[in-house]
């Protein structure tokens, strides 16, 4: 069997690296690649307010190991699941022939903010003055209004057009994962 490469897509706080990792320890033989994991090497849009007005083209974020180590997966794979956190499902050129199947966690806003808010809090130094953390969420919530909500709703809006399921973000992981195995299990035997 060669390999089978699912797609993980949403927005910041939407689950998908717990979804990721919860799949790889349910479908034997897979492995994962994390978006978040190729930051050194990711190139960014010089201004994303500019980028958001334009429409968010995904292929203005490039990931040249990210895609290099996925087309290696899919050349010279043991593995039979590839499970990938791409938050633009296949929107982006470069990634697009190399996925087969796309899953799209729906979530609401402000709930995908407050889990963002929450991990960032949760991983916090001890040692960090409360001035300079209050500092930080306040710049993280202002670029959140001003930017980020805006290109999630439209990179998940994408995704949606063009993916293979969409998943309920509210729901709990485990039920979520179940959810994907027996879509993926549908999908390969129909």
């Amino acid at each position: 069997m060669s390999i089978t490469v699912v797609s993980i897509s949403g927005p910041s706080g939407s689950g998908k690296s717990s979804l990721v990792k919860a799949i790889v320890t349910l479908l034997p033989n897979s492995c994962s690649l994390h978006f978040d994991d190729y930051k050194e090497t990711t190139r960014f849009p010089d201004d994303l307010s500019k980028w958001v007005n334009a429409g968010c083209n995904p292929d203005e974020f490039e990931t040249p190991k990210m895609v290099e180590d996925l087309k290696t997966l899919r050349n010279q794979s043991h593995y039979n699941w590839a499970i990938v956190e791409e938050p633009f499902g296949r929107g982006r050129t470069a990634i697009a022939e190399l996925i087969d199947f796309v899953v799209c966690i729906d979530i609401p806003p402000e709930i995908a903010l407050a889990r963002t808010i929450k991990r960032a809090a949760l991983t916090v130094p001890e040692n960090v003055e409360v001035s300079a953390l209050v500092r930080s969420i306040i710049e993280f919530v202002d670029q959140y209004l001003h930017v980020s909500r805006d290109s999630y709703a439209i990179v998940n809006g994408n995704v949606k057009k063009d993916c293979n399921l969409i998943v309920d973000g509210t729901k709990e992981v485990e039920l979520l994962s179940n959810e994907i195995i027996t879509a993926l299990q549908n999908s390969l035997f129909c």
